[in-house]
């Protein structure tokens, strides 16, 4: 599937109608690459249009400067958004990953594009209220963009390539920003080793969001509220309660505020809540969760013959992943969960975002 070559058609609805035939689309109409459109994106760039960022898995086709930016003109970005999408595109393309794995696995996980610094005011990224739902063109677009690159030159055929048992929605876009505004922490970039005002994107294979009202506008302490989350990742099915690997958190500025307030930073959260989120053997081995011969199965974790041990669902601390975003509402305090893929891969990659001079 080559979107970058040229096709000539009587009419809008002609054009639709071709791209969906010649596979460029996973099932969404996408916007016509006219040369006049795509040329607007190169000279924003001002990049050789043959400058290689590099081959996509699993298919490996070559992912030009000008075959992004005829992806990011499907998606419907503006030309501005093409930094955020190269740069989001050169993180997944690290070793650690493992794009190969995210593209073709069975489990449900798919990259997610967290935008984080002053590029998110800059371009209206969208941080607060429906931060995973519609309503910006940068967060949807950028996703969008993202999914496509990943389905014309990585080859994520559903069904094909891609075998996701069950997949979920982000495979169409999963984009979202950083609430630096009402963070009381560093934001998600800075653990990296980015400066406070660097302009970033991280990716991270993930399943959907898990929602977590959590009560933190009450009369609860803090350590009551992280209980309640703490329930949320250790959810007896998820890839990470049984192998291990990633979670992020996605913490609601009312539930910030309250943990914050309470003298909570980075480091107290995960370690309260790797104390807190864990489940005994014994139900572990209740649910007879398959494979339990898998390299990262729980029980090679501790002893298995204990029942009353308890597997923790964050098997080191620095693998939760912590991020403020989303909208106030009422005093349940809404968060999210987003459970990663195991130490399979997908592990989170942050590149700082290159704008042109």
């Amino acid at each position: 599937m080559d979107p970058t070559q040229d096709i000539e058609v009587a009419s809008l609805e002609e054009a639709h109608e071709e791209m969906f035939r010649l596979g460029w689309t996973d099932g969404l109409p996408v916007v016509p690459p006219t040369t006049p459109l795509v040329e607007a994106f190169l000279n924003y760039l001002g990049r050789d249009p043959k400058e290689v960022i590099g081959p996509v898995p699993p298919k490996n086709r070559i992912a030009t400067v000008e075959k992004i930016a005829v992806n990011c003109v499907m998606a419907g970005c503006l030309p501005e958004y093409a930094p955020v999408v190269i740069a989001a595109l050169e993180a997944m393309l690290r070793d650690d990953f493992n794009l190969n794995g995210v593209q073709a696995t069975t489990n449900c996980v798919t990259p997610l594009a967290i935008v984080s610094g002053p590029v998110v005011e800059r371009l209206g990224f969208n941080s607060g209220d429906n931060v995973f739902g519609g309503g910006s063109r940068a967060n949807a677009t950028v996703g969008r963009a993202i999914r496509l690159i990943l389905w014309n030159l990585g080859g994520g055929y559903a069904g094909e390539i891609d075998r996701a048992t069950m997949g979920h929605p982000g495979k169409y876009t999963f984009c979202i920003a950083e609430d630096r505004q009402n963070s009381p922490w560093d934001l998600i970039h800075q653990e990296s080793g980015f400066a406070p005002d660097s302009s970033c994107v991280t990716v991270f294979a993930c399943e959907a969001p898990h929602h977590v009202a959590t009560g933190s506008g009450y009369v609860l302490t803090s350590r009551e509220v992280l209980s309640v989350v703490a329930d949320t990742i250790a959810t007896a099915g998820s890839a990470t309660m049984n192998g291990g690997g990633q979670v992020l958190l996605v913490i609601g500025p009312m539930t910030a505020r309250k943990l914050a307030g309470d003298g909570y930073d980075r480091n107290t959260i995960r370690e309260e809540l790797q104390e807190l989120a864990q489940k005994p053997v014994g139900l572990m081995k209740a649910n007879k969760f398959l494979n339990p011969g898998h390299p990262f199965h729980w029980a090679h974790t501790i002893d298995a013959n204990d029942d009353n041990i308890m597997v923790p669902a964050i098997r080191h601390p620095e693998d939760l992943l912590l991020m403020v975003a989303g909208g106030w509402g009422s005093g349940s305090g809404f968060n999210a969960i987003c459970h990663g893929w195991m130490q399979a891969g997908g592990m989170a990659q942050t590149q700082e975002i290159l704008f042109p001079k």
